[in-house]
């Protein structure tokens, strides 16, 4: 999961500092109104921010912060001196993408009241998501000062200690933090997750029971709650809670990626890959839930559909090397063969000693008919290998770059191979050789030898299937 969720992580810390000031300034109002008939009473100026402060925050919950950012200015502009609606201002400039908008405001609040403990707490919110964690300390310090016992500020640094992997740091302020106020939702949510994160999972759950009591809206509580369950074998539990999550924020990517995962786990595919689906369609510019639905396309044969995900994967994340290799893997699968050398030479770049990807791409060279490019691949890599410790990959290599037909002494080799993986793979490999060279009835022994010591979690295995059914073998399945 991304640091900052899916789904307008900005837009929930609006929301509920909408809801914060909302209340309070309802309170200010006097209270809702008293019923019974007569002539309508006219609308006090407190009840018509009330009024239109509660549009504003209709507007955040329907995803249109522009237009709730838009109003709190129009009241934060007919009330500058309230400090309240500033913060909110900032909120929900941060909720609409105005970042640098919304710091310039709690700058100009800091400036009137530099010891603001809000203030100083929003200040460093806004730090964290312009990647400024150098700002982000500074203002805690102040707050810390400040206010030292100021719950936002408490929680606010047990936010800090979370994000620093600094647990039993991040469990103490937030413990603070609800001594300081015990119905501050944030002080419970962040409790829990420090204490999940020290395996306390029974104590975990507490807290998020706490949190979910208090802001029982929050998708955040129930999926983080969901966590502490499933490591406690609560799983019905756990997955009631994400789908409570899921009906809260159904427009949140991230809550139907964490449930997709829960459904695989649990053996519920369809609905696992739905939800991957969907999460995808929600923000189709994050990279994980391809991961997982590529990955359940490949398992269940639909290679055309795995490839295009792992294809995207690599597009979104080029670091993500894994990738490289699977679609590598597809694509050979498929006969693709320029995709499967340029994925397959690729993940090489960044794992130099997993010679199979070498091995692999040279192969997918010459079956797409670049034998002198698949030489020449073979033959860049061979010379700086520890023949000792790879030797047999280092004779595979020069035979590919050879071609001259002499595989006796690697033959030899294979045969004295202790390591079942590596020995099934060889044979593999040298039956793609004789298919290079022309030869798929040599080729269809040596990957009926492979396939029958079943090495079903090595790449060369999920390869190996596929060209036994191109040659119409049964020496796997048969």
């Amino acid at each position: 999961m991304r640091t900052k969720k899916p789904g307008g992580h900005s837009a929930l810390i609006a929301l509920a500092l909408a809801g914060a000031l909302g209340s309070l300034f309802f309170s200010c109002a006097g209270g809702p109104k008293a019923p019974g008939p007569g002539p309508k009473k006219p609308e006090t100026p407190e009840q018509k921010q009330v009024r239109e402060l509660e549009g504003a925050v209709a507007l955040m919950e329907k995803g249109d912060a522009a237009a709730a950012a838009a109003k709190v200015a129009e009241l934060s502009a007919a009330a500058p001196d309230d400090a309240e609606l500033r913060l909110l201002k900032a909120a929900t400039l941060l909720s609409a993408g105005k970042l640098p908008e919304a710091r310039a405001e709690v700058e100009a609040l800091l400036a009137a009241a530099p010891q603001d403990p809000k203030g100083l707490a929003m200040a460093a919110e806004l730090a964290r998501f312009a990647g400024d964690e150098k700002a982000r300390k500074s203002y805690l310090d102040r707050g810390l000062a400040a206010a030292p016992k100021d719950p936002v500020v408490l929680a606010a640094w047990g936010e800090l200690s979370l994000d620093k992997k600094e647990w039993t740091k991040a469990e103490d302020f937030f413990r603070r933090a609800q001594g300081a106020d015990g119905n501050n939702p944030d002080a419970a949510l962040g409790l829990g997750k420090a204490l999940y994160k020290q395996a306390k999972y029974a104590d975990s759950e507490k807290a998020y029971d706490a949190a979910v009591a208090l802001e029982p809206r929050s998708p955040y509580a129930y999926a983080d709650r969901s966590r502490a369950r499933s490591q406690l074998g609560k799983y019905k539990e756990a997955m009631e809670d994400l789908d409570k999550a899921v009906s809260l924020a159904p427009d949140y990517a991230w809550l139907y990626l964490d449930r997709g995962r829960m459904l695989l786990d649990s053996g519920r595919r369809t609905e696992a890959e739905a939800d991957f689906t969907k999460s995808i369609s929600l923000d189709p510019e994050y990279f994980l839930p391809y991961v997982f639905r590529a990955g359940m396309y490949e398992e269940s044969g639909r290679d055309d559909l795995a490839l295009a995900d792992y294809e995207r994967i690599i597009a979104l994340q080029p670091d993500y090397w894994y990738a490289l290799e699977s679609a590598g893997a597809v694509s050979f699968r498929l006969g693709k063969w320029d995709n499967a050398a340029a994925r397959l030479k690729a993940a090489f770049g960044y794992a130099a000693d997993r010679y199979e990807y070498a091995i692999l791409a040279s192969i997918s060279l010459i079956r797409a008919g670049k034998t002198a490019e698949g030489r020449a691949l073979a033959g860049k890599v061979a010379p700086g290998m520890d023949r000792e410790k790879y030797g047999l990959q280092w004779l595979m290599l020069r035979l590919l770059q050879d071609q001259n037909d002499q595989s006796s002494e690697l033959e030899i080799k294979i045969q004295a191979e202790k390591r079942l993986d590596l020995k099934a793979a060889m044979l593999f490999y040298l039956g793609e050789y004789w298919l290079g060279r022309g030869r798929p009835e040599l080729a269809g022994k040596y990957f009926v030898l492979s396939g029958d010591m079943r090495r079903e979690g090595s790449l060369e295995y999920r390869l190996l299937v596929a060209e036994q059914k191109r040659l119409g073998l049964t020496g796997i399945n048969g």
